[in-house]
């Protein structure tokens, strides 16, 4: 009997201690769950270049000790597995998502950028120039997660309780503080990363998704909202200058040049010119070397926007995609007054940045995409630059003046990968694999691109009647690539040389009769329109920014730009924070793109 008892007690001793050693374990392994799941946050946030304020890092620990908890929530193991692992895996490959455009843009995605999915086509070379060995982070410490969550059961509601608890109060607390005490409104975005900052990348997609939402829509203009737009347009100076008229009824041939910034044009590789066909235009026409751009999230289309219209782009989202059917004053409206016909031209699918709505919109006669042309020499992204310049030729030849011509290039887009055997620029030795050769290679292949066409325009007699204008669209090195540049060149580069120096993107503006001019006011995309008028001798004044050519002191406003922040450059390349008169500018241009202003009818 007195055997038995110690056998039973022996029993029920290692049974409890199994019990105990059990629970230890799963202990042990609730803690490392909820770890994990917190450290793919962190590791985010880090990548985002954000400061982990202990607020942010709480939120982060209470949405992983969340997700963990609803678990529990499920009872059936399978379906229980079956969900979590999937619901873990779309987390990480998110996150990843918004590591890598945050990486190319400075800025992190937001919910406009999901009405824009259809620009994914053709962008994976670009997505994966994005990607870093350390991301495997993700997949390494995620995996295993997901894999337990598949196949074992853990009572995790006791650990997972307590940062769930701390997430809710946290996330409970701060918004109340602010609004009630602060007195701040939480989803004001003063900036492209104001979200991101305040409250990491979790709260940044919470507050954009409810502001998405509360923002999107056109807005109602009342009467005396429209008239001081009216009177805004009608004030603007309408100073004539030496050069006022003196291109008007030229065929007018804009390009856009993908990615060009001003500082590689008159730079060597091995004793060869980066740009030598652009630089001659440069020397022999007028020549701006310090315009900066002033895209936003529309990129590309926002360059084509600003220059067509005189316009800002949205200060959230991009304008081809959220009011592509607007009336929108433009270049080609105004010259079809005077019998012009206007052609734009663009390597990719019509789709792509929504331009197959977005270009009768802004009174072009004629879209020419890629799908119009025959697909002989695919470069990355679509069309060669050579192959869509030549084709373009062959349209316009026997086209009657006067026109317009508008060129979007593509070649010349990241991750700037040429074929081999359309590489014709010679590196530096030793430099034949930098970030920077391959740029400098993807630009002289564009610019001899371009060079063929405008040889064919003269041989066939059209360049003497005609205005050539080229500039870039946005930067196609970053304040985040200012290392390559240093490494390249051996030198040190400071944030704000790197503003005043290497940020701007040239304008050059060439006809035979002009005699060629640097002129080196500091101007923003914005101004090319009201100098393009100024030189056609058109009369409207429906648009921001000013010629150019007044001689007087320039500025740019910069909306987003390299830091993601906005900002103004003053006339002496030194930036300076934004003025009230200036975000004026910038909400009114705003406010007349979301109320279709041009469409209405003044009361």
């Amino acid at each position: 009997m007195l055997l038995k008892e110690l056998g039973n007690n022996e029993e029920e001793s290692g049974g409890s201690m199994k019990l105990n050693n059990r629970r230890l374990k799963e202990r042990l392994l609730e803690v490392l769950s909820i770890s994990i799941v917190a450290i793919l946050f962190i590791y985010t946030n880090e990548m985002m270049d954000n400061y982990l304020s202990i607020g942010i890092f709480t939120i982060i620990l209470g949405v992983a000790g969340f997700l963990v908890y609803l678990k529990e929530w499920i009872t059936k193991r399978f379906i229980k597995g079956t969900i979590f692992t999937v619901f873990l895996l779309i987390i990480m490959a998110f996150f990843l998502g918004d590591i890598w455009f945050y990486r190319y843009y400075s800025t992190p995605i937001n919910s406009y950028m999901w009405m824009q999915k259809s620009n994914l086509n053709g962008l994976g070379e670009s997505i994966l120039s994005m990607v870093e060995v350390k991301d495997a982070v993700f997949l390494l410490v995620g995996i295993p997660i997901a894999e337990s969550f598949a196949k074992k059961i853990y009572p995790l509601k006791a650990m997972a309780l307590v940062p769930a608890l701390l997430f809710l109060m946290i996330a409970g607390l701060k918004p109340v503080k602010n609004i009630f005490i602060d007195q701040v409104d939480i989803t004001r975005r003063y900036e492209a990363n104001t979200f991101l900052r305040g409250w990491g990348p979790i709260g940044h997609h919470v507050l954009d998704t409810y502001a998405f939402f509360v923002d999107s829509g056109k807005n109602e203009m009342s009467p005396e909202e429209k008239r001081t737009v009216s009177n805004y347009f009608d004030k603007k100076n309408k100073q004539d200058s030496t050069y006022s008229g003196s291109l008007a009824g030229k065929n007018v041939i804009i390009i856009q040049v993908e990615s060009l910034q001003a500082f590689p044009l008159f730079q060597k590789s091995s004793g060869q010119e980066v740009t030598p066909f652009m630089n001659k235009l440069a020397k022999d026409g007028l020549f701006f070397p310090h315009v900066y751009p002033q895209t936003v999230f529309g990129n590309s289309s926002d360059g084509e926007l600003i220059v067509n219209t005189g316009l800002f782009p949205l200060k959230q989202g991009a304008t081809f995609f959220r009011f592509p059917y607007n009336d929108f004053p433009s270049l080609a409206k105004e010259l079809k007054k005077i019998d012009y016909q206007s052609y734009a031209f663009h390597g990719d699918e019509e789709n792509f940045w929504n331009r197959q709505h977005a270009y009768p919109a802004l009174g072009f006669d004629d879209y020419i995409s890629i799908e119009d042309m025959q697909q002989d020499e695919i470069i990355s992204m679509g069309l060669s630059d050579r192959s869509f310049f030549k084709q373009g030729y062959d349209y316009l030849k026997d086209k009657q003046n006067p026109y317009y011509a508008f060129f979007v290039t593509l070649t010349s887009h990241v991750p700037f990968s040429l074929p081999a055997d359309q590489i014709t620029l010679k590196p530096e030795v030793g430099k034949e694999g930098s970030y920077l050769t391959k740029y400098y290679e993807a630009l002289h292949y564009t610019d001899s691109s371009i060079e063929e066409f405008v040889n064919n325009l003269k041989r066939n007699g059209k360049l003497k009647d005609s205005v050539i204008v080229i500039y870039g669209d946005h930067d196609g090195l970053f304040v985040k690539d200012k290392h390559e540049v240093e490494g390249y060149y051996g030198i040190k580069i400071s944030d704000e040389e790197w503003i005043e120096k290497y940020m701007p993107i040239p304008v050059i503006i060439y006809q035979e009769d002009i005699q060629g001019r640097t002129i080196d006011k500091v101007a923003g995309q914005v101004d090319i329109l009201p100098t393009l008028y100024d030189l056609l001798g058109i009369q409207s004044s429906s648009f921001f920014g000013e010629t150019m050519l007044n001689g007087e002191e320039g500025e740019a406003l910069i909306l987003k730009g390299d830091y993601g922040a906005q900002m103004k450059i003053n006339g002496k390349g030194r930036v300076e924070e934004f003025l009230p008169e200036d975000q004026k500018d910038v909400d009114m241009s705003d406010q007349v793109i979301r109320s279709d202003y041009f469409n209405q009818t003044i009361d």
